[in-house]
């Protein structure tokens, strides 16, 4: 499976936007290896309240804001939820 992403490498740390439909959404950089393979995680709702915080939005940019936080509190949720399965 091929993937389409993007990545910003201004960001620190480095994040990544998929958009293949089944794993769409911003994920963060969690280790680049040697042989250039990259390790993601989800991006959580914490990260980006942090990089909105401080910053005047369009209303573009709150639109990509409110989308990715509802897409990082929704994983979230569904995460703690499998927990209390177990």
């Amino acid at each position: 499976m091929l993937a389409r992403a993007t990545i910003d490498h201004m960001e620190d740390p480095m994040k990544v936007t998929l958009t293949e439909p089944e794993i769409a959404g911003s994920y963060v950089v969690a280790e680049q290896r040697a042989d250039g393979t990259l390790v993601l995680r989800p991006e959580r709702s914490d990260e980006v309240i942090e990089q909105f915080a401080d910053t005047a939005l369009s209303e573009g940019g709150m639109l990509e804001a409110f989308d990715r936080l509802h897409a990082a509190a929704a994983r979230e949720e569904g995460e703690r939820a499998d927990a209390t399965k177990r």
